[in-house]
């Protein structure tokens, strides 16, 4: 068996305890978004390098959200592509109307990358082409070092 010693356990959990008071707000958001951050990035240079950008609208698109219901406690993010009606995120959408296949009247938004979950997903005619999840295979211990180095200065901030 062996015996190791520890020293400065009680300074950290005396910095710890004065952020945990932060911890439920900013901190724990600043800490998500660092590793949302990375795996943004990764999934865009993945969808680039898998020749995804016809118009740019996906890239443009990928973004981090923020889950307003999540449970108690906890600060969840989403990273997904902005698309439809949530295209806008407060910025004005330009809308026209196309017509469809069918010959329906339909209303349109400029630079929505509707068909996203097409590319993402597998589908009964073709195999997905995951740019998401390359990005999670990819980047993930990057993301958790990230947030690490995230949560150190937040440590570091309470602290002072």
């Amino acid at each position: 068996m062996m015996a190791v010693k520890i020293e400065g356990i009680g300074e950290l959990s005396r910095a710890f305890a004065a952020v945990a008071a932060d911890m439920k707000g900013t901190a724990a958001r600043r800490i998500a978004v660092a590793g949302g951050s990375v795996l943004r990035k990764e999934s865009q240079i993945v969808a680039q390098g898998l020749g995804l950008r016809k118009s740019g609208a996906l890239l443009k698109n990928i973004v981090i959200k923020r889950e307003r219901n999540a449970p108690a406690g906890t600060e969840q993010y989403n990273l997904g592509v902005r698309h439809g009606r949530d295209l806008g995120n407060g910025k004005k959408v330009i809308k026209y109307l196309a017509v469809s296949k069918t010959g329906r009247v339909v209303t349109r938004r400029q630079n929505d990358p509707f068909y996203w979950s097409f590319l993402e997903f597998t589908t009964k005619r073709r195999t997905g082409t995951p740019f998401i999840a390359k990005a999670l295979e990819n980047k993930s211990s990057e993301a958790i070092a990230a947030m690490e180095a995230q949560a150190l200065k937040e440590v570091e901030r309470a602290s002072k």
